[in-house]
This record gives structure tokens, C-alpha cells and sequence, in this order.
């Protein structure tokens, strides 16, 4: 019978996984895909449920890592490019988060976002308002 590991032997497999790959390649690596059945595989799990795998996470976090589902496969990403990040701030589109706290926001203005994967998506230009000109004193936050 084999052992199924716990979320801190998996977490540290995994490690090492990311480290071996990492020297064939000849550079540290911080990111990578993985599918869930190579988890299954690395860590002789059958099952890979939300709280197992968000403890796992928890695990990984202790390394510097963190571990995310993007719906078909996983990532697994340096806490340190994360935060290295644009930042999204929700003050920038205040008014649309009022209007729609206040039930009164036309989400159908921006049902285009989900219109295709291959499109633009959420960073085209063109399905946003010109942006405000700023005087020269404004500083600009977030």
C-alpha cells in the first residue's frame, strides 16, 4: 500500500519538483504550470479537495510560493513576482463599485469582457472611458 502524503511532505515534493526543473532548465525558476494529474502523481492522491489543497498552500506560502487552480491546470508562482505586480485599486472605477452597491450599475456595459478568451479582453483601450487629465500638483495613487 502507498502512503499518501501529508500537505507539508507534499508542499516540500513539490519544492523539489520546481528546484529540479529549475536546474535543467539553468536558471532558478518563479513559475510554472502543473496539471492536477501530476499533483495526483507527485503527491498519491486520488483526490485533490479545495481545503487539502489550501492547506498545501498554506505550506507553500512558508516558501515563498503560492500554488493557484486556473481552470484546467495549476500555477504555481514566487510570492515575490506577485507582488511585483500592477496593482488594480478599487478607488480608480469608485463610481461604478457605488452604482452597483446601490443595485443601480448596468453590468450589460461590460458584458464584452467575457466575449472571447483570443479577444483583448479587460485591457483594451477601447472598452474604457478616456482617462481624466490630471493637473501637474495631482499626485496619483494606486
Amino acid at each position: 500500500m502507498y502512503n499518501k502524503l501529508e500537505a507539508r511532505e507534499a508542499a516540500l515534493i513539490l519544492l523539489y519538483a520546481l528546484a529540479e526543473r529549475g536546474v535543467r532548465r539553468g536558471k532558478d525558476l518563479t513559475r510554472a504550470r502543473v496539471s492536477r494529474v501530476t499533483l495526483k502523481r507527485l503527491w498519491n492522491r486520488e483526490n485533490l479537495n479545495e481545503a487539502w489543497l489550501a492547506e498545501v498552500n498554506d505550506w507553500l506560502l512558508s516558501a515563498g510560493w503560492t500554488l493557484l487552480y486556473a481552470g484546467g491546470t495549476f500555477g504555481v508562482v514566487k510570492k515575490s513576482v506577485v507582488e511585483n505586480w500592477p496593482r488594480i485599486a478599487s478607488k480608480r472605477i469608485q463610481d461604478v463599485v457605488d452604482e452597483a452597491a446601490a443595485g443601480n450599475f448596468n453590468f450589460g456595459k461590460l458584458e464584452h469582457f467575457f466575449a472571447s478568451p483570443m479577444s483583448d479582453g479587460p485591457t483594451s483601450s477601447r472598452t474604457l472611458p478616456k482617462k481624466r487629465n490630471r493637473s501637474a500638483g495631482t499626485r496619483r495613487n494606486g
